[in-house]
């Protein structure tokens, strides 16, 4: 394992609980694009493609649309959709 890639393991450990905060209602994780319960913190630029943990590149999805949104046909869309949430999110995020 490289440099890069424990330095990211390190910080996805910090920024995963703020990422479910973040995207909670009420206490409970739900997915950003549809509202079900999320079960999965999705990367919105993978890690592969350079993308790294911090909080604004974190999503929490329900396994549904991680696996067909995120990675399936609509995975362009569906990142530029999550950039704006994820976005909006991170304003109100940061004022509470």
């Amino acid at each position: 394992m490289n440099k890069r890639k424990r330095n990211d393991d390190k910080l996805y450990k910090i920024t995963r609980p703020q990422a479910i905060e973040r995207d909670s209602i009420d206490g409970y994780p739900c997915c950003v694009i549809c509202g079900a319960p999320a079960t999965e913190v999705h990367h919105i630029l993978p890690r592969g493609r350079g993308g790294t943990s911090e909080l604004n590149n974190l999503a929490c999805l329900c396994r549904y649309c991680h696996e067909n949104l995120a990675h399936g046909v609509f995975a362009k869309e569906t990142k530029l959709k999550l950039e704006t949430i994820i976005m909006e999110r991170m304003k109100q995020y940061e004022e509470n």
